[in-house]
C-alpha cells in the first residue's frame, strides 16, 4: 500500500494552485498608467511600468539567483537548495499578491484588487521574508513543511506590514524590520520548535570547495542588486538616498567583514563570513535608506554590520545551539541583528529634525496626531514597529513550528542530504567520496 504522505507534496500545491486562481480570476484586476500622461516624475504612479520595472526585475533576480545559490554551500543538499528555493519563492510570490492585495489594495467599489508592476515588487519583498525563515531551517524540513510555512508567514508578514506602516507609521523602506527582523525571528522560532538532537550529528551539515564557490555566486548577485531592493518602490529623492546608502554601506560592510574576518581567524578568512557578513550592510541601512544620513552615516552603518555579523557567527552561532536553536544558514547573523540594528538607527534618526524625511509618510490615518506628528512621537512608533515585528514574528514563528512538528509533516532524519527528495546523477556519491580528505589516505 502507498504512502500517503508520498503524494503529500503534490496534493496540496495543486489545492492551494486551483483556489489562488479562483481569488485572482474574481477579485484582481490589471492597474497601468501610460507614460504620456505622467506630469510628475519625482512621484510618479504605482501603475506606471517604465519607473518601476527595472528595479524590479532586480529585486526578482535576488529572490531566485541570490538567495537561491546562497543556500548552495552544504555539499549533499545543493539540490534542494536551488529548488526548494524555486518552488516555494513561486508559491509565496503568487500567495503574497492575494494577500496584499486585499490587505493593502482592496477596491470596495469594485470588489477587487489591482495588480501592477509595484505589487509584484512588494510580493518579492514578502517572499524574502520567507526564504530568511527557510535559511534558518535549511536542511531539516522538507518540501511539505516548507510549503505550509510560507503559507502560514505570508499572512503573519503582510498583517504586520500592514499595521506598522498604516497605522503605526514607522518608515522601512529597505524592509529591514518587515522583512529581514520579522524573517530572521520567524525562522528562528520555527527552527527551536522542530529542533531534534541528532541534527547537530549529522555528517552532511559540512561544504565543499565547490559548493562554497556557487554560493559566492549567491553572494555577488545579492551584493549588486541590494540598492534597488532598497529602493524599489522608493521616489523622489528618497530614491537618490537609498541606492547611495545602500551602495557605500554594502561596500562598507566587505570591508568590515574581511577586516574581522581575518582578525578572528587570525591571518585567514573564513568563506562563511565571506559569503554572508558581507552583506550585512545592505541589510542594516534598510530602514534609513531614504534618510539624509550622510555617506559617512551610511560608510559607520556599513562597517559596523559587517564587523557585528562575523562576530556572531564566531561566537554567537555555536551558543545558540544550547537553547536549541540550529540556525543552518545563520539568518541571526546575516538578517536578525544586521535588521535589529538598521531598526534602532531608525528610531535615533526619527528624533534628529527633518533628516528621516518621515513626514513624506504621514497621513490622517497614523496614530499619535496623524500628519502632525513631532519628532518623538515618530521615534516611539519606529520603536513600537521593531517591538511588534519581533513579537509577531517570534510567537507566529512558535504556532507554526507546532503546526509543521504534527507526525504527518515532521522530517525525522535524512538531514542535509538531496538523496531523499532527488533522483540524483549516478556518479554523485562517488565524487563526494572521492573528494573526501579520508579518501585520500
Amino acid at each position: 500500500m502507498m504512502n500517503f504522505r508520498t503524494f503529500l507534496f503534490p496534493l496540496l500545491l495543486l489545492l492551494f494552485q486551483i483556489l489562488f486562481t479562483f481569488l485572482l480570476g474574481f477579485h484582481s484586476e490589471y492597474r497601468y498608467f501610460p507614460v504620456t500622461n505622467v506630469t510628475n516624475y519625482e512621484s510618479p504612479p504605482r501603475g506606471l511600468v517604465e519607473f518601476y520595472y527595472s528595479m524590479f526585475t532586480d529585486i526578482h533576480v535576488m529572490m531566485f539567483i541570490g538567495f537561491g545559490y546562497l543556500m548552495t554551500f552544504l555539499r549533499r543538499y545543493s539540490f534542494s537548495s536551488v529548488g526548494f528555493n524555486f518552488i516555494l519563492c513561486a508559491f509565496t510570490l503568487e500567495w503574497a499578491v492575494i494577500v496584499r492585495g486585499y490587505l493593502f489594495d482592496w477596491n470596495t467599489t469594485n470588489q477587487k484588487f489591482i495588480v501592477d508592476v509595484q505589487s509584484l515588487a512588494t510580493a518579492d519583498f514578502v517572499s524574502a521574508s520567507i526564504l530568511i525563515s527557510m535559511g534558518a531551517v535549511l536542511g531539516k524540513a522538507n518540501p511539505v513543511q516548507l510549503i505550509l510555512m510560507a503559507l502560514l508567514e505570508v499572512p503573519i508578514q503582510v498583517v504586520n506590514e500592514y499595521i506598522g506602516v498604516h497605522l503605526f507609521c514607522a518608515f522601512d523602506p529597505g524592509e529591514s524590520m518587515y522583512v529581514h527582523v520579522f524573517g530572521a525571528y520567524f525562522g528562528l522560532a520555527v527552527a527551536f520548535v522542530l529542533y531534534r538532537r541528532n541534527v547537530e550529528d549529522s555528517p552532511h551539515e559540512k561544504s565543499r570547495y565547490t559548493s562554497d564557490i556557487f554560493a559566492m555566486i549567491g553572494t555577488i548577485f545579492l551584493f549588486c542588486f541590494w540598492p534597488s531592493f532598497n529602493a524599489g518602490v522608493a521616489t523622489g529623492i528618497a530614491r537618490l538616498h537609498a541606492v547611495v546608502n545602500t551602495y557605500i554601506s554594502i561596500c562598507s560592510s566587505v570591508i568590515g567583514a574581511f577586516l574581522m574576518s581575518n582578525l578572528v581567524k587570525r591571518g585567514r578568512f573564513d568563506m562563511v563570513h565571506i559569503q554572508n557578513s558581507t552583506l550585512a550592510g545592505g541589510v542594516a541601512v534598510g530602514t534609513i535608506a531614504g534618510s539624509n544620513i550622510g555617506l559617512h552615516g551610511a560608510m559607520v552603518i556599513g562597517t559596523l554590520a559587517g564587523m557585528i555579523s562575523v562576530l556572531g557567527y564566531e561566537f554567537l552561532t555555536p551558543r545558540l545551539k544550547h537553547i536549541r536553536i540550529h540556525d543552518t544558514c545563520g539568518v541571526h547573523n546575516l538578517h536578525g541583528m544586521p535588521g535589529f540594528m538598521s531598526g534602532i538607527t531608525g528610531i535615533i534618526v526619527a528624533s534628529i529634525g527633518d533628516r528621516s524625511g518621515y513626514l513624506t509618510d504621514l497621513t490622517d490615518s497614523c496614530l499619535g496626531g496623524g500628519v502632525f506628528r513631532d519628532n518623538g512621537t515618530q521615534s516611539g512608533y519606529q520603536a513600537a514597529g521593531l517591538g511588534l515585528t519581533l513579537g509577531m514574528g517570534l510567537v507566529g514563528g512558535l504556532v507554526t513550528g507546532i503546526i509543521l512538528r504534527l507526525p504527518i509533516f515532521s522530517q525525522k532524519e535524512n538531514d542535509f542530504d538531496d538523496e531523499i527528495h532527488w533522483h540524483l546523477p549516478e556518479d554523485s556519491h562517488e565524487s563526494i567520496l572521492q573528494n573526501h580528505p579520508s579518501a585520500r589516505l
